[in-house]
């Protein structure tokens, strides 16, 4: 008999990678195409290093691999299982998306947890009340909605809810 225990353990984990937009994006410029470390900076806007550190929790997890070609690392989808569960990931919350403006922030009622939460530097973007995006009040503070997810100022970095 299989470890269904170490399975779900394992599927946790792959969750856990997948749980940050960021990473989420990289992978969704994968599967159009492979590409270096740059390359993937550029097309998802985010620092070659941040770049780096994302792509090794999405490699230590099998979600993607790496040829080297000449000096430069290439990075691809490690398989058609990572594509079928992004897009069916994407495809079942554009079904079922709630309204996120209207979503009750109670917190006995939050679902993430503090690691869960992906976390942007002030350098990336800022927010605020001339930002563009969406101001929505989340218990004592506003959030700015932003790729589809809420983010909200704390100290030095945006928390995504």
């Amino acid at each position: 008999m299989r470890s269904e225990q170490h399975e779900i353990d394992e599927a946790v984990r792959l969750f856990r990678a997948l749980g940050n937009a960021s990473r989420i994006r990289l992978l969704l410029a994968l599967m159009e195409q492979p590409q270096s470390v740059s390359d993937l900076a550029v097309t998802v806007g985010l620092t070659q290093p941040l770049t780096s550190q994302y792509l090794r929790v999405l490699a230590d997890r099998g979600l993607v691999s790496s040829t080297r070609q000449g000096r430069a690392v290439i990075y691809q989808v490690a398989d058609r299982h990572v594509v079928h569960v992004l897009e069916d990931a994407l495809t079942h919350v554009s079904e079922t998306a709630p309204d996120i403006t209207t979503h009750d922030t109670k917190k006995e009622d939050t679902m993430a947890t503090i690691e869960a939460h992906a976390e942007h530097t002030l350098a990336e973007h800022t927010h605020g009340p001339n930002c563009g995006h969406k101001a929505v009040q989340h218990g004592d503070h506003t959030d700015y909605l932003h790729d589809g997810h809420l983010h909200a100022l704390h100290g030095d970095h945006y928390d995504e809810h």
